[in-house]
This record gives C-alpha cells, structure tokens and sequence, in this order.
C-alpha cells in the first residue's frame, strides 16, 4: 500500500521565465567608452519562457535538449543557484544538484565510498545514508561495480 507522503509534489516549477542580460560593449579603450557611453546596448535574452513542471516523490526526470536550450538554467532555477526573472520554483525537501559529470566524486574511491562521502558532505547521517544505500546503488545501475575504484 502507498503511504500518503509518497506521492507528495516534491518541486513545483510554476510558469517560470529566465531572462538574462548581455551587454554589448564594442569599446576597445577608455577614450571610446567615454565618447560613446550611451551607445552600450543591453540585449535580453530569453533563456526559458513560461515553463510549468512538477516531480513527485520517487520520480526519475530526464532534462534533454541541445546545447544552449536551457537545461542548465533550470537546474540551477531548481537549486536556487540563480534566481528566475518570473514565476516561482517551489521545494519540499533538500535539493542538491551535481551539475557537472564527475563533480564531486573521487577518482580513488570506490562507488561506496562516494556514495557515503557525497551524502556526509550534502548533510546526511550515516544511519540516513545506510537506510537509502540500496536504493542509491540501485540508482546509479552499478550494483556490480559498486566496490571500485570510480
């Protein structure tokens, strides 16, 4: 039987725009910038428009798009690395991000040993990180690899 708490929204991204501005400075010396000062444009640029999304407890999300389409931009929105220009991104529990491949795992490790290094270092216990472990390893789909070296 599903308890009640298992399905529960746990991010709600609710008509979220990200717009960021690039200033378009042509000045190559100080005598440039000062004679054209009011010729430095600003453009926008509207990296996510209107984007409405939401993941339950226990749901696994796939952010796919070509470079450039914004995946980033909302994990960071998500994570609250940045902050969106419209709308709002609400969380119920810890997020944590590892927006890069490889970032914060290392090399001399075990996959076990990450694991517990990682979940210390995002605030777990190790009785927290023990109750989870299992579905951490089946996560990551290296059950048979778990024990080395990364």
């Amino acid at each position: 039987m599903e308890k009640q708490n298992d399905r529960v929204d746990r991010i709600i991204v609710n008509n979220v725009s990200k717009i960021f501005y690039v200033f378009m400075d042509k000045a190559n010396s100080l005598k440039e910038k000062m004679l054209f000062w009011k010729r430095n444009k600003r453009e926008t640029r509207e990296v996510l428009k209107d984007i409405n999304l939401t993941i339950k407890n226990g749901e696994a999300v796939a952010l796919i798009g070509v470079n450039g389409s914004g995946k980033s931009t909302l994990l960071k929105l998500m994570t609250k690395i940045i902050y969106p220009t419209k709308g709002e991104i609400v969380t119920n529990g810890k997020l944590t991000s590892l927006l890069e491949l490889g970032a914060g795992f290392h090399p001399d490790f075990s996959g076990r040993e990450n694991i517990y290094f990682n979940a210390s270092i995002f605030g777990l216990t190790k009785k927290q990180i023990d109750a989870r472990l299992e579905e951490i390893i089946e996560f990551s789909e290296l059950r048979d690899f778990i024990d080395n070296p990364v």
